[in-house]
């Protein structure tokens, strides 16, 4: 990996204590995912999932205090149970490429999420605007307790 790809990259890890397979179930399957994408205080709204390669994946990101966020994904390949790439933006515009890689472990499942940005620029702006790292940390957190409660 080059210096300039290290400075436009956010990488999110946790290891949760759940096998593969439903951890891969609850990023992939849209009646779980949307219980549970993104940070907390956040749901989702007006979601439209086609989980294949070509497929798109659109929803409103909706704050507690009603602030409404387009999401909208371009998945460009899927390997079931390993990983997961995908173009995310507004729909206007594509902010990052998502990497999304699934670790089976000792103890579970090692969940690695790699967005890379065109520029250091932009990163910095969703890292400082948007709160992407702390927001990212909540995002995996909340797949953790969802799993928990609802897929073991």
């Amino acid at each position: 990996m080059s210096q300039n790809e290290r400075e436009r990259e956010v990488i999110l890890q946790r290891e949760v204590p759940f096998p593969r397979e439903l951890v891969w179930k609850a990023m992939t399957a849209p009646d779980h995912v949307n219980n549970w994408w993104g940070p907390d205080d956040f749901k989702n709204e007006n979601v439209v999932m086609d989980f294949r390669v070509g497929g798109t994946w659109t929803f409103d990101m909706v704050a507690s205090d009603g602030t409404c966020f387009p999401n909208h994904s371009l998945f460009k390949e899927i390997i079931p149970l390993e990983k997961i790439i995908y173009d995310h933006g507004d729909g206007m515009r594509v902010w990052f490429e998502s990497t999304v890689t699934l670790a089976q472990t000792e103890k579970g499942t090692l969940v690695t999420i790699r967005h890379l940005f065109p520029t250091r620029e932009s990163r910095d702006e969703v890292v400082e605007k948007y709160g992407a790292i702390e927001g990212g940390k909540q995002h995996l957190a909340n797949l953790e307790a969802y799993i928990a409660k609802n897929l073991v």
